[in-house]
């Protein structure tokens, strides 16, 4: 009887942990490789054809938002990334949108109508979505003057959490 006990609960109870830990997490703040480590290098080009590069934004917090324009949650969080854009600008945040899987006539069509929440970039092979390990959109990273990816987020920001992620990456200047 004490064998069968002790085996149920050796059974049990790491699958009590696990459903308990993970249910207590967020599953839009799901862990990433690339936390903690520099943001890697790219070379992109505006709506207007000027080249950037991450070098060029060394210390300035950066938020980077890969998104598309037949991404319903991307629509919904434009207004977003408009307005809190707006106030951080100023302080010398910079925000870039990269474009992922679209077309370039579809963007510049969406941006004209309902405006331009961040420089637009577009990667046309989907290589900087491949090297930020991107698997959807919208996902958004935030990296601090140093170049390190601080955050990583799925899903659509709320105003809230994305002023307190810009927050933390100004700190680490």
């Amino acid at each position: 009887m004490l064998k069968r006990w002790l085996l149920f609960i050796l059974i049990v109870a790491p699958i009590v942990y696990l459903l308990a830990f993970g249910l207590t997490r967020n599953p839009r703040e799901l862990p990433s490789a690339m936390v903690g480590k520099m943001a890697p290098d790219f070379l992109l080009e505006t709506l207007d054809g000027k080249k950037i590069d991450l070098p060029s934004l060394k210390g300035s917090p950066v938020v980077i938002n890969f998104w598309a324009t037949w991404c319903g949650p991307c629509f919904y969080e434009h207004p977003v990334l408009k307005e809190v854009r707006s106030i951080y600008e100023k302080e010398g945040v910079k925000f870039l949108g990269v474009v992922y899987q679209d077309k370039k006539e579809t963007v510049v069509q969406f941006v004209k109508e309902l405006g331009e929440p961040f420089l637009v970039l577009f990667d046309p092979k989907s290589q900087m979505a491949i090297d930020y390990g991107v698997g959807g959109v919208p996902e958004t990273f935030f990296i601090d003057s140093k170049g390190l990816i601080q955050n990583k987020f799925s899903g659509v920001l709320t105003k809230e959490y994305l002023k307190d992620q810009i927050e933390k990456i100004k700190q680490n200047q």
